[in-house]
């Protein structure tokens, strides 16, 4: 099996250099310089971290609650501390501190010389808890992080628990950082209650890995990310076998102080690393071991199966499962006053171009590429798209010393693929077609930067498209707002080099440091400006941070998180773009639970469900012979109107007739009465209220009528389905010849009302379905089995045996073991079928005398009218953009019917805010007696 893994590594190592016999022999000079450098056994453990198979990292959602403290008396950790004492004034402090521990612990001090191992040894000597003391000198390398990996390796492993704090001032920083350190110690080891509660759950949680403060108000969100340390981070990451997603947001112990379950970190241990290892002090802030092992300490835990504690900053006794990075810093300020604020001394503005003044239709840029080669697979045959690009941009890179252009990428491409018709040019047009289609103008950062004078701006992007590709992509109205081009193809610079900044402020007289930049990236667009000695730039959150940041976004994170499927990354990035939109224009509506305006909720929360059950819908009627979709009114009324925006792009659904069809139980229930044997139909299920209301909400108003004539004492009489529905049938009995009469009229004017909609097509019901009452009722009237496709059936759809046939695309209760209770579309009826309401009232059947439509009264206000089209409007926009991102590929989608439901059980369950307009909708359910529901969660 080792043996596989190194020749993949091997195959993979020759690919990435060119393929063929040039890509072996540039593996094989490698390979000869690395043992001339390292040796055989250097080389040897560059092959064995090559082939480590990676896995990403699980993210957690909602946090399982936490169990109670084992107590003081019953815990049975071997626990410790490390101290790292690089300022050994601060040892009586530490003193203090440690003398808080309840429990007998052990104690590793590292320290610089012999004079503080001696002031060490006295003062940590005199803590009675202490049943074990261990002191050593260590070098000056790897600060606090060599000390306790290398140093005290074989102490730590001994342990069960070990609590990491240091002599933290941070002086290279340029000030002392005496109050980041009193509220890392504080929170940590504040109290021996507040100890005793860290270490007794860590016993009572097995799974509990690594508790720590949530960060220091001191250290900025943008921090949160790899910033410099990427290369080092990966580099760890492999010998650990961990996937990295350099674009996420990460949790760590901002400052090194925590404790920990040793197991939770033992992969660490076990890589033995050397003190070598780690870099001699030089004053770095960023990018050397010490601060790759800090920032990769959550995602070891988490990759070890371990989950995070983190701490609360306001004292609380509790841990949360991710930290809220100093989020609400950000979005307590709108961007425009951001910008003005931050430009007030600046001389030159730059600002960059993606995530920052357009964003793609996708969630990542992985993503939107990935597309991309699946196009490229089904028109021109091209195979590996993805992996032959990544390689040629890289080895170009390597050998130009700088980004490569478009047009140098495409024709060594093209050259390496060998396909006959697929040239440089056809691969060009294909990915300038494909950006074009899928960027999008920022309209809230563009507005912000006309609204604070910043336009014409200086674009300043690290990128291989050229300012003529750039032309081209593009759209117009960011293109009309730009003055002057600075891309790394063409100039030579990138923004992850401070090199780069500080040439380019020389050569625009900006040495004064007045210069500004704005973007997202947190690394090349935050941090090099600022190593660099320029002013501190605007932070632009990119859309895809906020499904870390936000705890009511967290749940639509996928997975596989950037390796997910394009046709998912797709919705969710329409889906995230929209919410920073928000970001960008109310940052503070995103503050605790998102207030979502009528049509943001209707693109978020019905657009992706919509799109997923349209698509399905379409597979279906074409799997099973249909030629005609009736869309049952009144939850059709959107269905119909989505569905055919869908057929503008969709070639299969374009084959088919979609109708908006008047149907509902009432309408149906009558005429599907034909012998005194269907009575006991029209009595199923729940009811409360009198015998007239019942009638009116089942058979209507002329059934009513005739009840009442023929039986006066009855009808006022209070009725509760289904305990009485036995006798509530022996009522009717001596009115069932007259109700079986007008059924006989209603029978015959929905024959002719089906005659003139679906003739001799071949048709299905379309729905959101749960019995499935409708299609049975439709199927007795007109004495012929029907289809139906829903989104939700529940066990009562048994009834649809021998009617015809019937699928549910996100729960079916009709199959053993399927979970209707936990079915999130379920538990949300209401909520949905007050979202996908029709601007009219129930459809009540037919007039038998003129054949025309009958409908009850409308329940909305003339508000709620418009707030419900405003809702629909956002949906249908849903689909509208994915069209224009993907064209005909529509067809191709394939979405998680779980994931789709999510935003719907977001709104649902409280975790996002529908705000005063939901409250305007309602839902009709006078069928069960409950008349109009308000389908508005109560938190709202």
């Amino acid at each position: 099996m080792r043996l596989k893994r190194y020749v993949d590594a091997a195959r993979r190592s020759v690919q990435q250099h060119g393929g063929g016999v040039a890509g072996l022999w540039s593996v094989l000079g490698r390979a000869v310089k690395v043992m001339r450098a390292m040796g055989v056994h250097g080389l040897l453990t560059r092959l064995r971290a090559a082939s480590t198979v990676r896995s990403p990292v699980a993210e957690p959602l909602d946090v399982q609650a936490l169990p109670d403290p084992v107590p003081l008396e019953q815990l049975q950790l071997r626990v410790g501390v490390m101290a790292h004492v690089f300022y050994a004034d601060l040892i009586d402090e530490f003193a203090q501190a440690l003398a808080r521990i309840p429990v007998p612990f052990t104690l590793l001090i590292s320290v610089m010389d012999t004079a503080a191992e001696a002031q060490a040894r006295d003062r940590f000597g005199r803590l009675t808890n202490v049943h074990t003391l261990v002191i050593k000198q260590v070098p000056n390398r790897g600060r606090d992080i060599a000390p306790l990996l290398v140093a005290f390796r074989e102490d730590v492993l001994g342990l069960d628990v070990i609590g990491h704090i240091h002599t933290k001032k941070s002086l290279y920083t340029g000030s002392e950082q005496e109050r980041w350190r009193h509220y890392l110690l504080d929170s940590l080891l504040g109290s021996p209650e507040r100890i005793g509660w860290i270490l007794g759950t860590l016993q009572a949680d097995p799974k509990l890995g690594l508790v720590y403060p949530e960060s220091y108000h001191g250290v900025p969100l943008w921090a949160h990310t790899w910033l410099s340390n990427v290369p080092v981070c990966e580099a760890l990451a492999q010998q650990l076998g961990i996937a990295l997603d350099h674009q996420r947001y990460i949790d760590f112990p901002a400052g090194s102080m925590f404790w920990a379950r040793v197991d939770a970190l033992r992969p660490l241990y076990e890589l033995d690393l050397p003190l070598q290892a780690f870099p001699t002090e030089e004053g770095q802030v960023d990018g050397t071991l010490q601060h790759a092992v800090e920032r990769m300490l959550g995602v070891i835990t988490r990759h070890q199966g371990y989950r995070l504690g983190i701490l609360p900053a306001d004292g609380r006794f509790t841990l949360e499962s991710e930290g809220e990075r100093n989020l609400a810093d950000l979005l307590q300020t709108p961007l425009p006053e951001r910008l003005q604020m931050a430009a007030l001394n600046a001389r030159l503005v730059t600002v960059d171009i993606f995530d920052t003044l357009v964003t793609r239709a996708f969630l990542t840029p992985a993503g939107s590429r990935e597309h991309l080669a699946w196009r490229l697979q089904q028109t021109l045959a091209v195979t590996g798209f993805t992996t032959h690009r990544v390689s040629v941009e890289n080895q170009l890179r390597e050998k130009l010393g700088r980004d490569p252009t478009l047009a140098e990428i495409h024709t060594r491409l093209a050259d390496r693929l060998g396909l006959p018709g697929v040239t440089a040019d056809t691969l060009i047009e294909a990915e300038l077609a494909h950006e074009r289609a899928v960027l999008r103008p920022r309209r809230g950062v563009l507005a912000a930067l006309q609204q604070t004078h910043l336009v014409p701006m200086t674009v300043f992007s690290d990128m291989y498209l050229s300012t003529s590709d750039m032309q081209i992509v593009l759209p117009p109205t960011v293109k009309a707002e730009i003055g002057r081009w600075w891309i790394s193809c063409e100039t030579g610079l990138r923004k992850d080099a401070k090199a780069s900044w500080q040439q380019i402020a020389q050569r625009e007289d900006r040495s004064d440091g007045c210069w500004l930049h704005v973007g997202d990236n947190e690394h090349a667009d935050i941090q090099m400006p600022q190593l660099a000695g320029l002013l501190s730039p605007v932070h632009v959150l990119r859309p895809s941070a906020l499904l870390d940041l936000l705890p009511a976004l967290r749940p639509l994170r996928h997975g596989q998180g950037a390796t997910a499927a394009w046709p998912e990354q797709l919705w969710r990035g329409l889906v995230v773009n929209r919410f920073a939109e928000l970001l960008d224009t109310a940052p503070q509506q995103l503050l605790g639970r998102p207030q979502l305006q009528p049509s943001m909720l209707g693109y978020v929360v019905l657009g992706p469900l919509l799109l997923d059950f349209l698509l399905h819908a379409t597979d279906v009627a074409h799997r099973n012979g249909i030629d005609q979709l009736l869309f049952l009114s009144r939850e059709g009324f959107l269905l119909h109107q989505a569905f055919e925006r869908l057929q503008g792009c969709h070639a299969g659904a374009a084959t088919l007739v979609g109708s908006y069809f008047m149907a509902s139980r009432r309408a149906t229930l009558l005429p599907s009465l034909q012998r005194v044997e269907d009575l006991p139909r029209a009595l199923q299920g729940t009811y409360n209220g009198s015998l007239r209301q019942l009638l009116q909400a089942r058979l209507g108003e002329d059934a009513a009528a005739i009840v009442e004539a023929t039986l006066p004492g009855l009808i006022g009489r209070d009725v509760f389905l289904p305990e009485m529905s036995g006798e509530v049938a022996q009522w009717l009995l001596p009115a069932l010849p007259a109700l079986l009469d007008l059924a006989a009229r209603q029978r015959q004017a929905y024959r002719t009302y089906w005659a003139e909609t679906v003739g001799q097509r071949t048709p299905m019901v379309v729905d959101v379905g749960y019995a499935g009452s409708i299609q049975r009722n439709l199927a007795q009237l007109l004495q012929q089995p029907l289809g139906g496709c829903y989104m939700a059936l529940n066990e009562g759809a048994h009834a649809l045996q021998g009617h015809g046939w019937a699928e549910a695309r996100y729960v079916d209760g009709r199959l053993t073991g399927t979970d209707v209770e936990g079915s999130m579309l379920l538990t949300h009826d209401l909520l949905l079928e007050s979202l996908l309401a029709a601007p009219q009232g129930q459809f009540n059947g037919f007039d038998t005398a003129t054949g025309t439509q009958r409908f009850g009264a409308m329940e909305l206000s003339t508000e709620g009218v418009r707030v419900l089209d405003e809702v629909h409007q956002g949906a249908l926009q849903f689909i509208d953009d994915v069209c224009t991102a993907i064209s005909g590929d529509v067809a191709a989608l394939s979405f998680d019917p779980q994931g789709v439901q999510l935003p719907l059980h977001c709104l649902g369950s409280g975790r996002w805010n529908g705000g005063t307009g939901l409250v305007l909708l309602s839902t009709d359910d006078a069928f069960t007696g409950r008349g109009t529901v308000n389908a508005s969660p109560p938190s709202t």
